[in-house]
């Protein structure tokens, strides 16, 4: 009989921080936005896949702080692997994870209802409505950028200790102390944003994804020749008559 990997303590302790602050249904809606951008910079260009691709996060990471995560979100050690393993996991991951989560939440929503809004216009025969602004927030310039990297590289280098020569206490340790950052650095990158670190972002979810619904079927449409004219949009400000 085949048996059964058990999961060690730090094992749990770890995916008992990261794992609540997973957003799958996330990855569907920026799939569909890398996707757009990438076709949008691919018209009329001579740069390679690549380069467009490295241009289209890029170009996320000036309205995403930290840049848009990768999908999948995270990806775990393989079963079975050993108390190190996890602590590499954790010292590799990134630090403002939960954070990032937020932020692309936000960036979806208002990417997608903009997306959504544009295309009901243009369909509704009313034109092109104002476009919502998505850069929800501030970028270092380069000057500053280069004065705070500066900054963190003048800090005092902090002895350190081979992961093979740790105890099973010291491993429990610093995953205790790299978990600990990954917390506190959520609250605090949202508080610098004033958002809420208690927040809910499935409504957010919610509403990028009722936007993507809408443009996918329009684009379906298009392609199968069967796409119709949306009814006009009535000005809330103009009584219907």
């Amino acid at each position: 009989m085949e048996q059964k990997e058990t999961s060690s303590a730090i094992e749990l302790k770890i995916k008992a921080i990261i794992s609540p602050m997973v957003v799958p249904e996330i990855c569907p809606l920026f799939k569909s936005i890398r996707d757009t951008s990438f076709k949008n910079e691919k018209t009329g260009s001579s740069l390679s896949d690549v380069e467009i691709i490295r241009k289209v996060e890029a170009g996320l990471a000036l309205k995403i702080p930290g840049g848009a995560l990768p999908c999948p979100l995270v990806v775990y050690p393989r079963p079975g692997s050993t108390d190190l393993d996890w602590l590499d996991f954790l010292q590799k991951f990134p630090k403002d994870f939960g954070a990032r989560i937020v932020f692309m939440a936000i960036y979806a929503k208002e990417f997608l209802g903009t997306t959504e809004t544009t295309l009901k216009a243009a369909l509704s025969g009313n034109g092109t409505p104002p476009v919502a602004d998505t850069e929800s927030f501030t970028v270092c310039t380069p000057d500053l950028a280069t004065t705070r990297r500066a900054e963190q590289a003048k800090k005092p280098a902090e002895s350190c200790i081979l992961p093979e020569d740790l105890s099973p206490q010291q491993i429990d340790k610093a995953v205790t102390e790299l978990l600990k950052d990954i917390v506190a650095n959520k609250s605090t990158l949202l508080k610098e944003k004033k958002i809420d670190p208690k927040i809910n972002i499935m409504p957010l979810i919610a509403k990028a994804k009722q936007s993507l619904a809408y443009i996918s079927k329009k684009g379906e449409e298009a392609q199968n020749g069967t796409i119709e004219m949306d009814a006009p949009i009535q000005d809330p400000k103009r009584p219907s008559s």
